[in-house]
C-alpha cells in the first residue's frame, strides 16, 4: 500500500519509528539456552542490516538494546553492541561446548508481525552458518502465544509494543517471577529494576535504566533486532505528524484550506 499512496498525487506517506521492540527470545530455563555464550552467538549470527535493507525495504531501524532513539531512557552509548560476525558466532558456539554444533527448534508467528515468517526463514541459514542448526516451527498464532505466555517456548521471534517508557516491558520480560515468558532470573537485574521504579530524579533514573538495559543486553536472554516503522498514508490537504505509539487523535489533525 505504500507505493500506491506514493503514486497518488493527492496523498503522501509519512513514516515514524514505532515503539515496538522486535527480538529473539532465548529462555535460560531450557537447554541449551542456559548457556550465555550460545545466546551471545545468536546475537553475532544475525545480519540485521541486510534483513532491514532487503526484506523490510528499509522500513525499520536497528536496535542495539531494548529501546531506540526517542524512547525514554535511551542511551546511545549502551554496551555491549553486537556486530554481525559469523566467525565470532561460530567460535562462541564452540566455546559454549558444542564443537559439532547444536540442534534447536525456532518458533515464529505467521502473519502477526510484518513478514515474520519470511524474516525467520532468512535467519535460519544465518544461525546454521554459526553451527546453530535451527528447525523452524510455525504454529498458529493462538497456539504460539498461549505457549509463550505459559513459558513453554525456548526460542522464538516476537515483538513487544507500547514501549514508550521501558520500565514495564523490562520488568515483564526479565524480572524474576513477573512473567514466565522468557524465564530469566538475575538478582542483580531485579535490584536495578526495583531501584529505577523507586527513583524520581529523571537523571538518576535514566542512569539506573541504562545499567539494567546494559546487563540485559550482555546476558542476552533476548537479542534485540529492530523497530518497525509505522507508515501513514495522508491526504495532502491534511497537516498531521504521526505519533510513534500508533495512536491517532483528532486534536493533532489540521485540515488545510
Amino acid at each position: 500500500l505504500r507505493e500506491r499512496a506514493e503514486r497518488n498525487p493527492n496523498t503522501r506517506v509519512s513514516a515514524v519509528n514505532s515503539v515496538e521492540m522486535m527480538f529473539l527470545a532465548m529462555s535460560p530455563k531450557f537447554k541449551p539456552w542456559d548457556n550465555k555464550l550460545l545466546r551471545q552467538a545468536v546475537a553475532h549470527a544475525i545480519d540485521r542490516e541486510t534483513i532491514i535493507a532487503t526484506l523490510l525495504q528499509g522500513q525499520a531501524s536497528r536496535l542495539d538494546g531494548p529501546i531506540g532513539p526517542g524512547q525514554y531512557g535511551y542511551d546511545p552509548g549502551l554496551k555491549p553492541k553486537y556486530s554481525y560476525d559469523p566467525a565470532k558466532a561460530k567460535k562462541l558456539v564452540m566455546e559454549a561446548g558444542f564443537p559439532n554444533g547444536v540442534d534447536v527448534e525456532f518458533y515464529t508467528p505467521v502473519g502477526r508481525y510484518t513478514l515474520d515468517k519470511q524474516i525467520s526463514e532468512a535467519m535460519v541459514p544465518m544461525l546454521n552458518a554459526a553451527g546453530i542448526r535451527a528447525k523452524l516451527q510455525t504454529p498458529e498464532w493462538a497456539t504460539l502465544w498461549a505457549n509463550v505466555q505459559a513459558g513453554k517456548v525456548p526460542f522464538y521471534y516476537m515483538g513487544r509494543g507500547s514501549v514508550v517508557d521501558p520500565s514495564v516491558a523490562l520488568s515483564e520480560q526479565f524480572e524474576t517471577g513477573r512473567s514466565p515468558r522468557i524465564g530469566y532470573s538475575n538478582p542483580q537485574l531485579d535490584s536495578l529494576l526495583s531501584l529505577e521504579r523507586e527513583t524520581f530524579d529523571p537523571g538518576k533514573r535514566k542512569k539506573v535504566l541504562s545499567e539494567a538495559m546494559s546487563l540485559i543486553t550482555e546476558e542476552a536472554p533476548a537479542h534485540f533486532l529492530w523497530r518497525h516503522q509505522i507508515l501513514h498514508g495522508i491526504s495532502k490537504n491534511i497537516e498531521y505528524t504521526p505519533r510513534p505509539n500508533g495512536r491517532i487523535f483528532g486534536e493533532d489533525i489540521r485540515v488545510l484550506r
